[in-house]
């Protein structure tokens, strides 16, 4: 962590004033005796911490949040016994990502750009707990993850095992995925008589590649890539700003993640399920518009490269103007 500046001695004002130096600064929640008090109350303070009254402690406040960040992050699988994510159909089969391995690369300072968390007030709504992402600029951030996973089908998947017959799609590998900005921000629905968490989330979005690979790889996780597709330099973001693209907004344009029940028109019976869903705007302003490319697309087969298209001055998919007003998705087992 980095040396907390500006606190008041809490033997004199017992308060700290609202910081506005920007992102960089880290405060703590909780900090008594802590930091260098100004010459006048370093003379005047007496050597040792002094007890406080509750009403004092109360007035202790950390403002701008706490702030965070990750340093030589690393998820590793092992072959034995990997992480994996399995999703099961409702007509039995499962779709698996298996042996997932992340990490990412750090800033020289790996704080001077974090992760801040923090909570925003609302007139008349609950307030926000508030998750801003590093602003990882494109000309000097290097907050950068790659993610391998393989992935597979199952037609019959039961007691946490496949039974059916087994469909090996190959390796996933996601390299250089960099979030500029942007955050993750949840709240209590707005909505009369819901349940569930209501969010908003938006950021710019780089990616240098993204492969996949029909071989797989050995357990060494030495890749195959003989036999690839790739897409080079996908980038989304803000239409207007280029900047971060909020897919949804807590306040104007919520998204809502909960557990919902309703009767199976079938069998007549209740059915439990998870949803996620996007609302439709709650004001008159426009839905943000994102914009979207992808650099380049190219196939390899037997080691060659047999088609390749597009290019970061002339890109393969450009999407100039696109909107997101309504998403409805339903989970069920």
């Amino acid at each position: 962590m980095q040396r907390v500046e500006g606190l008041v001695d809490v033997a004199t004002e017992r308060k700290w004033p609202r910081r506005t130096t920007g992102r960089g600064v880290f405060l703590t929640a909780l900090c008594i005796g802590v930091g260098t008090p100004p010459m006048a109350a370093r003379a005047a303070a007496p050597s040792s911490m002094q007890p406080m009254l509750d009403e004092e402690l109360a007035a202790v406040r950390g403002n701008d949040g706490i702030a965070f960040n990750l340093s030589n992050f690393s998820l590793t699988s092992i072959p034995s016994n990997p992480l994996s994510l399995t999703y099961q159909a409702p007509n039995g089969g499962s779709l698996t990502l298996g042996r997932i391995d992340m990490l990412r690369t750090d800033d020289a300072d790996a704080f001077a750009d974090p992760f801040v968390l923090h909570m925003l007030q609302r007139t008349g709504l609950p307030d926000v707990i508030a998750l801003d992402f590093p602003l990882n600029p494109v000309d000097t951030g290097n907050q950068k993850w790659t993610l391998t996973a393989d992935f597979s089908h199952c037609s019959l998947f039961a007691d946490g095992a496949c039974t059916g017959t087994v469909f090996d799609g190959g390796t996933l590998q996601v390299e250089g995925l960099a979030m500029r900005g942007g955050g993750l921000y949840l709240s209590s629905p707005a909505i009369p008589n819901t349940d569930g968490i209501a969010f908003g989330f938006g950021t710019r979005l780089d990616i240098d590649t993204l492969g996949v690979y029909p071989h797989g790889r050995a357990p060494d996780d030495t890749i195959d890539r003989s036999e690839s597709l790739t897409f080079g330099g996908i980038h989304l973001a803000d239409a207007t700003t280029g900047g971060a693209w909020m897919l949804a907004d807590v306040t104007s344009h919520p998204g809502l993640f909960n557990a919902q029940t309703e009767i199976d028109p079938v069998t007549g019976n209740p059915v439990s399920y998870l949803h996620l869903q996007i609302g439709w705007p709650t004001s008159v302003d426009a839905v943000p518009a994102a914009s979207f490319k992808v650099d380049t697309i190219a196939f390899t087969s037997n080691g060659t490269a047999t088609m390749s298209f597009g290019t970061p001055a002339a890109p393969a998919v450009s999407i100039a103007s696109m909107q997101i007003n309504y998403i409805d998705i339903k989970l069920k087992p």
